[in-house]
């Protein structure tokens, strides 16, 4: 009886300690600041086994598929011929997203050359705003 009661005791302390993953993102928002400040992205998250994903779209025609880790939802976003290198060629551009799901804050990174040779990593904050 002593080591039941002990048992629960410890399971309601632990319950106690355990951190509730924030919600996941769905809607449309409309994201400020950065480069998509008078664009807005429509967020459809789902939960299963694996874990959670959202699909992501864009008022600016494009889709991505991101994946939650510890909160944050991230995703990329690749444009084909999105850049012209110094030489005259075209180069994709692939933009990464990162957003933390509880205080809608996140980060727009993509090299400053596309995939050009000689680029810099640009890391542009930006907010989402709950618009539906």
């Amino acid at each position: 009886m002593l080591f039941a009661a002990a048992g629960a005791a410890a399971a309601v302390g632990f319950a106690a300690v355990a951190q509730a993953e924030p919600p996941a993102l769905n809607g449309q928002y409309t994201v400020v600041g950065g480069d998509e400040a008078t664009f807005g992205w429509t967020v459809a998250s789902a939960c299963g086994g694996n874990g959670c994903t959202a699909n992501v779209s864009s008022n600016r025609g494009w889709n991505s598929v991101g994946t939650y880790t510890n909160g944050r939802l991230a995703f990329a976003v690749a444009k084909p011929n999105g850049f012209v290198c110094p030489d005259g060629s075209f180069a994709p551009v692939v933009i990464s997203y990162e957003v933390d799901a509880a205080s809608l804050a996140g980060v727009g990174s993509a090299d400053s050359n596309g995939q050009c040779p000689g680029g810099v990593i640009n890391r542009v904050p930006f907010q989402l705003r709950k618009v539906g």
